[in-house]
């Protein structure tokens, strides 16, 4: 299990409250999750993310801290391992990325090595040699591509936004790793399959067990006085239909100067190019609300 946390706004801002100034920023949760660090980060203008990898716990890696106080961006993705399938190993290390995507999962899916090899024949055979580690969570990765891709994502050029067709793509795919891991009986809770995938223009986030929340409006703002946007629709109560400033997406909320709300469980985000977005339960997705905290 692990943690995770991405943003994305319509300025580029500082992030490092959330990561290591907060009350329960990214790295005083990592004393928990202490198998590694990885953060991504979208620059104005460029398609490819810069990223930086550790296995070391955040907590306890400069590195981490320094790479926080100076990151500026419009689009970021951060998390902290706590292993459960792959070795402690740079290459299992989150977020993983391809084609201008980066992707981080919080969870486990429960007896993957005994249905790998149907995991990997549903993944479309071009993205199999880009697999470089042994964990659940990449393999996740592409099987999301690969689906988003039958729904009509085109995975190099995309749109502005998801395709129509996403929420059915990600109910079908989880439904069948949720039957498949339950018929290994290598555990009886279902798997865990939270994530986060942005190119930087887009972000889809997926709860499937365990927390998973966003918040779109503000408490207070350090930012408000910098801020160069006019209409500042980021305090009081969300509006659905307008151009938010930014959106967050955390395993567990980082401050209380941001207002969370949680996303439905078996549910999924999604936030277009021009910061519109969209929430929804997936259907045909059904079982108990919640079978563990995420740990």
């Amino acid at each position: 299990m692990c943690r995770m946390f991405a943003f994305m706004s319509r300025v580029s801002l500082k992030v490092q409250r959330s990561l290591v100034k907060a009350e329960n920023a990214l790295q005083a949760q990592s004393r928990g999750h202490p198998h590694g660090w990885g953060i991504a980060y979208y620059l104005a203008g460029e398609s490819t993310p810069r990223q930086v990898k550790s296995i070391e716990a955040a907590f306890a890696d400069e590195r981490f801290q320094r790479v926080s106080e100076f990151l500026t961006s419009h689009a970021v993705v951060a998390h902290v391992r706590k292993a459960t399938v792959g070795d402690l190993a740079i290459e299992n290390t989150h977020p993983f990325f391809d084609a201008g995507w980066t992707f981080c999962h919080n969870g486990t899916i429960f007896g993957f090595r005994d249905i790998e090899d149907e995991v990997r024949e549903r993944i479309h055979p071009r993205f199999l040699s880009h697999i470089t580690g042994t964990t659940d969570s990449e393999h996740l990765f592409y099987l999301v591509l690969t689906a988003l891709e039958k729904v009509g994502l085109d995975v190099e050029h995309p749109a502005g936004r998801v395709p129509d067709g996403t929420g059915d793509a990600l109910s079908e795919l989880m439904s069948w790793l949720r039957d498949r891991s339950l018929e290994t009986g290598a555990d009886e809770r279902e798997p865990m399959m939270n994530f986060a995938l942005t190119n930087g223009r887009l972000l889809l986030a997926h709860r499937f067990n365990g927390g998973l929340s966003f918040s779109t409006q503000k408490r207070r703002c350090a930012d408000f006085d910098i801020c160069p946007i006019a209409e500042k629709v980021c305090f009081g109560p969300r509006r659905t239909g307008i151009r938010h400033t930014h959106v967050l997406i955390a395993s567990d909320p980082t401050s209380p100067d941001d207002v969370w709300e949680e996303i439905p469980n078996r549910g999924w985000l999604s936030v277009d190019d021009e910061f519109r977005m969209h929430v929804q339960a997936l259907d045909g997705v059904t079982g108990p609300d919640c079978w563990f905290s995420g740990s």
